[in-house]
């Protein structure tokens, strides 16, 4: 995330510090999860997903950059079962395995190199089997070439996003060593007020190298 990005956000959750309900995207990851099982959010925001999975009995731990919105989540906090840790989520370093990694609208707010570097990260920190949820913007998106051009689908407005292109993606989340088990590019998935942006959504599975 771009220090341009950090300082929109951190002004975004002054706003708006509160839980607000779970996004669409957290709610088709909800079948996917029992009571009991692991997970990491990358860019967890306000929290909301994290209290989402957290309410259904799944160990959340939750990592953002925006360290004031994150003291006053540990603040609010009230489930034992859920944690929040300021952090950039694409250098965590050697974190315990869980079963689950779950990143909605993150990778598209920071570079394909550090995507890449996130997506290696997450192999090596989930258990055997285990699933990585991503959502993530589209080339297709209406928003594509607005703001500033900074890179290759990487655009400036008031704040960085990076576009991608679904096969190219899922490549890379091949490479990483990842199988994938659903993939989507459409509207629908994230509408936000008059918004319905095109996005990607993808479900991939460790699979063990050779």
């Amino acid at each position: 995330m771009t220090s341009n990005s950090k300082e929109y956000w951190e002004s975004y959750y002054r706003q708006n510090p509160n839980p607000s309900g779970e996004s669409p995207f957290a709610r088709f990851v909800s079948g996917f999860l029992n009571e009991g099982d692991s997970l990491y959010e990358l860019g967890c925001g306000n929290g909301r997903d994290s209290v989402f999975f957290g309410k259904k009995g799944v160990r959340v731990h939750a990592f953002d950059q925006c360290e004031e919105e994150l003291a006053y989540l540990t603040a609010q906090n009230s489930l034992s079962n859920v944690h929040f840790e300021a952090g950039d989520f694409t250098n965590l370093g050697p974190k315990s395995r869980v079963d689950f990694i779950y990143s909605r609208f993150t990778l598209h707010s920071v570079t394909e190199d550090k995507e890449i570097d996130t997506l290696r990260w997450s192999f090596d920190a989930l258990n055997e089997n285990g699933l990585v949820f991503i959502e993530i913007r589209s080339i297709l998106d209406e928003l594509y070439g607005q703001g500033e051009k900074v890179g290759k689908n990487e655009f400036v407005t008031s704040h960085y996003r990076r576009f991608v292109a679904l096969n190219s993606f899922v490549s890379r989340i091949e490479e990483a060593g990842f199988s994938i088990l659903y993939k989507l590019e459409s509207k629908g998935l994230a509408p936000h007020g008059d918004d319905d942006p095109i996005v990607i959504r993808v479900v991939a599975k460790r699979a063990e190298r050779n």
